[in-house]
């Protein structure tokens, strides 16, 4: 049986600005991600109506996806960057 491909959990879910910070530090410490874009609440019916309103709705999304092996170093990037 060859060898299975280790697993990509989600890493979380970002605004493109907040990837902007995230994805070079990811690099910089060799953790290696993949991206998907998520445009569903470009979608919303009622989005035009918010914008004039200027109610600031969703827009796009970066979904990041890093190896199950490095998940916790990852996650230490995301809290020192977001600290709650």
């Amino acid at each position: 049986m060859p060898d299975e491909p280790d697993s990509m959990p989600q890493l979380g879910t970002f605004e493109p600005h907040e990837a902007t910070k995230i994805l070079p530090r990811l690099e910089a410490e060799g953790i290696h991600f993949e991206l998907e874009r998520d445009d569903t609440a470009l979608a919303e019916p009622t989005r035009a109506l918010q914008l004039y309103l200027g109610m600031y709705p969703e827009g796009s999304r970066m979904l990041v996806f890093v190896p199950e092996a490095q998940l916790e170093k990852a996650k230490a990037i995301i809290n020192e960057l977001f600290p709650v």
